[in-house]
């Protein structure tokens, strides 16, 4: 009996070669896992650090670039407040001045009449200095209606008649006017006339009595 010559005998593959049926290796476990993930997390950490470090440091930047446009805002105004103000600064320096020379120079004779046509003068001078601020003088005039939008009522004063109702009695302060806004700024002051019936009326007249006429009484 003779037996058949045998091939060489096939060899399994090796666990781990590349190939169609070759196995991943296993992930690291253990101590190396830990370690590997405690490294990610610190790169991570360092990086949202860096990122907030940034963001800091960009906030404090804009914060400064608000500050300087802030301080020169306000210098801005400060030199247009002057601006506006100059000619009426201007104003009054004169007339304190002119207060002042004119006090010195009042004469021994100086009376109540002609103090008051120079205080009169004075307040002239600055109604003017107020126009040319933009703003001018309400003065309101007795027995015209009462205008609550540019008046205030301070008081009443009885009216002798219907018609006076709601017009203006007295003036009290006068008020002055916005030009440019378009807006009483302060209202003038007044008082204003207020109508009251006589709640009980005397009856009207209807004539003269009768006399009462009296009979003589007959002597017995």
């Amino acid at each position: 009996m003779h037996e058949e010559p045998q091939g060489p005998a096939e060899e399994e593959p090796a666990v781990g070669t590349t190939g169609p049926q070759a196995i991943a290796p296993e992930p690291a476990t253990g101590p190396d896992r830990l370690d590997e993930l405690a490294q990610r997390l610190g790169d991570e950490l360092a990086g949202l650090r860096a990122e907030v470090a940034r963001e800091h440091h960009r906030a404090a930047a804009r914060e400064q670039v608000i500050d300087r446009l802030h301080e020169e805002n306000q210098r801005l105004r400060a030199g247009e407040r002057l601006l506006l103000l100059r000619p009426l600064l201007t104003d009054l320096q004169r007339l304190r001045h002119d207060l002042l020379r004119t006090a010195a120079g009042l004469p021994a004779g100086f009376d109540a009449a002609a103090a008051a046509d120079m205080l009169r003068s004075y307040a002239a001078s600055l109604e003017l200095t107020l126009e040319r601020g933009g703003v001018t003088v309400l003065a309101p005039v007795p027995g015209a209606a009462f205008d609550p939008a540019t008046q205030r009522a301070t008081g009443t004063v009885p009216a002798v008649d219907p018609g006076q109702e709601a017009t203006v009695a007295e003036v009290v302060l006068d008020g002055y006017h916005d030009v440019e806004a378009g807006r009483t700024v302060v209202p003038a002051a007044v008082r204003v006339h207020r109508w009251l019936p006589d709640p009980d009326p005397a009856p009207a007249a209807t004539g003269p009595e009768p006399a009462s006429t009296t009979h003589p009484t007959p002597n017995p």
